[in-house]
């Protein structure tokens, strides 16, 4: 699925959006040891840790976008790695469990409107 299609359907904030990346599956976490562990390449991440060692670990899972949650602030510092690294940042308002409700509809197929 298209990252501008999850972004519009999660009604996430872009932060920093450089390119609209197919995105095959997501994960949640917050403890950086767990993600690098166990999510897939080419996944959106769905966690609250907004600081630069996000960045690292999205490189060497080749995670394509970073969504941060529960209105976490976002530091410049952490954008402009971004922007450097080419990994796609968003926020919201909404915490971990509800972003993640609505990705897995969206990624599993399982989207029923009413």
């Amino acid at each position: 699925m298209k990252l501008n299609q999850i972004v519009d359907h999660c009604s996430l904030k872009k932060v920093v959006f450089l390119s609209d990346e197919d995105i095959k599956t997501g994960y949640c976490g917050d403890l950086m040891s767990d993600v690098i562990a166990h999510a897939d390449n080419e996944s959106i991440w769905v966690t609250v840790q907004a600081h630069k060692n996000s960045i690292a670990v999205a490189l060497i899972k080749d995670i394509k976008a970073i969504v941060f949650t529960n209105n976490v602030e976002i530091s410049m510092e952490l954008i402009e790695k971004a922007k450097e690294e080419k990994i796609n940042l968003f926020s919201s308002k909404n915490n971990s469990f509800q972003i993640c409700g609505l990705l897995y509809q969206l990624l599993e197929g399982k989207y029923y409107q009413d």
